[in-house]
C-alpha cells in the first residue's frame, strides 16, 4: 500500500449543493484504487454525503460558509450580502488546513471551490469550471473587480484544474478566463459503467439545490405530473434514508438515494428532469441521457448554461416559473443530449497519476 508518511491527500469540497462533492467521487475512488491515504474534509451535506459513499475513509470537518437564501429570484444579491461571512469561512479554514496538514501528514492537497485549502508546505490543486464571473445587466461592472480577486486566489494553488473538455466545453466562457498552470481535466461524474436496462420509467425527476426553491419545485412538478399519464419517478434529495412513497397510481417518490441505486435508477428510465447545475450537466453527459434543464431562480450560473446548451440543441430548457412538463415531453426528443467517450470521461486520472508521483 502507498502509505507514506507524507504523502497524505486531503480532497476538500465546498458544502454547497451536493455538486462539488459528487464530482469528487470520481477522484475519491481513483485514489482508492491507487491505495493512496486520503482524508476528506468538508461540512454539512457535503460531508454526510462522502461518509456515506466512503466509510472506510478519514474525515475531518472545516468551518461552514452558512449559506442563506431567499424565496425571492435576485440570488445575486443575496449572495454579494453574505461576502464578509464567506471570507471569514475562508480564512477560518486555512487555519484549520494547517493543523491538518500536520495531524495527517498531508502533502497534497484537492480543493473543489474551496479557496481557503491551501499550504505553503503541500502540493495545492484548485478544482472549478467557473474562473471568472458572467454577470448581466447592471452587475456587468463587477465582472472585472471580481476577477481580478479571483486571479489572486488562483495564485495560490499550484494548478487549477477544469472538470471539462476543450472539444465539449461544457463551461463555455466560465472556463475562459487566460491563466496560467490551467488544466482540463475532462468531464467529472459519479455515474461511471453504468450498465442500460430496459425502460421502466418515462420520466424521473432529480431534485437538487436551494431552499426554498428545491421545495417549490418539487410541488409543481407533482402537480402536472398527476396530470399526465406517464409513469414518473421522483428523487427528493431530502431526508436521511431511501423511504419510497407512492404519491399517486403514476407517480412514486424517493428521498434520497445511494450513488448506485440512482445509477440503476437513471438506467430504467427515458427522460431526465432536473435543475442546470454544472455537475448535473456532467452526469447527464456521462449518462447520454436526453434532460429538461430547470434553473435555479437567479442562479446565473445555471441560466447560462442551460440557455447554452439549449441553442447548440444539447437539451431542452424551461423555467421554473413557465414550467409545462406535458410540453416538454413532447419537445425534449428534439434536442440530441451529449455522448462522450472514455478518453472524456478518464482523462483526470493522468493528472492524479502524475500528482501522486
Amino acid at each position: 500500500m502507498k502509505d507514506d508518511f507524507y504523502n497524505g491527500f486531503l480532497v476538500t469540497p465546498l458544502n454547497w449543493g451536493l455538486g462539488h462533492a459528487s464530482r469528487c467521487v470520481p477522484i475519491i475512488q481513483y485514489l482508492i484504487e491507487k491505495e493512496i491515504r486520503i482524508v476528506v474534509a468538508s461540512d454539512g451535506e457535503a460531508l454526510l454525503y462522502l461518509k456515506k459513499e466512503f466509510p472506510q475513509l478519514t474525515f475531518e470537518e472545516l468551518p461552514s460558509y452558512g449559506v442563506k437564501y431567499t424565496e425571492g429570484s435576485n440570488f445575486l444579491q443575496n449572495i454579494l450580502k453574505q461576502l464578509p461571512k464567506f471570507i471569514k469561512a475562508i480564512h477560518e479554514e486555512n487555519h484549520v488546513v494547517d493543523t491538518l496538514i500536520q495531524k495527517h501528514n498531508i502533502s497534497k492537497i484537492i480543493s473543489d471551490n474551496r479557496y481557503g485549502c491551501y499550504n505553503k508546505d503541500t502540493k495545492n490543486i484548485l478544482i472549478t469550471h467557473q474562473l471568472c464571473p458572467n454577470l448581466k445587466g447592471w452587475w456587468r461592472s463587477l465582472n472585472w473587480p471580481i476577477e481580478q480577486i479571483l486571479r489572486l486566489q488562483y495564485d495560490n494553488f499550484n494548478m487549477v484544474w477544469i472538470p471539462d473538455d476543450e472539444i465539449n466545453n461544457l463551461s463555455g466562457i466560465l472556463s475562459s478566463l487566460p491563466i496560467a498552470d490551467k488544466q482540463f481535466i475532462g468531464v467529472l461524474s459519479r455515474f461511471i459503467n453504468i450498465k442500460e436496462t430496459v425502460l421502466k420509467n418515462e420520466i424521473l425527476v432529480i431534485l437538487s439545490g436551494v431552499e426554498p426553491q428545491r421545495t417549490i419545485l418539487e410541488a409543481k412538478i407533482i402537480d402536472q405530473l398527476k396530470s399526465i399519464n406517464k409513469n414518473a419517478v421522483i428523487v427528493s434529495g431530502i431526508g436521511e434514508g431511501d423511504e419510497m412513497e407512492n404519491i399517486s397510481t403514476n407517480i412514486t417518490k424517493y428521498q434520497r438515494l445511494s450513488t448506485n441505486a440512482l445509477a440503476h435508477l437513471i438506467s430504467e428510465s427515458k427522460y431526465i428532469v432536473c435543475r442546470a447545475g454544472y455537475s448535473s450537466i456532467m452526469d447527464l453527459a456521462v449518462l447520454g441521457k436526453k434532460a429538461l434543464l430547470i434553473p435555479t431562480p437567479g442562479q446565473i450560473e445555471q441560466e447560462y448554461l442551460a440557455e447554452k446548451l439549449m441553442k447548440e440543441k444539447k437539451f431542452l430548457m424551461q423555467t421554473q416559473e413557465n414550467l409545462n412538463l406535458a410540453e416538454a415531453i413532447n419537445e425534449i426528443d428534439k434536442y440530441e443530449g451529449i455522448k462522450l467517450g472514455n478518453d472524456e470521461i478518464n482523462l483526470f486520472k493522468n493528472l492524479v497519476d502524475k500528482l501522486i508521483d
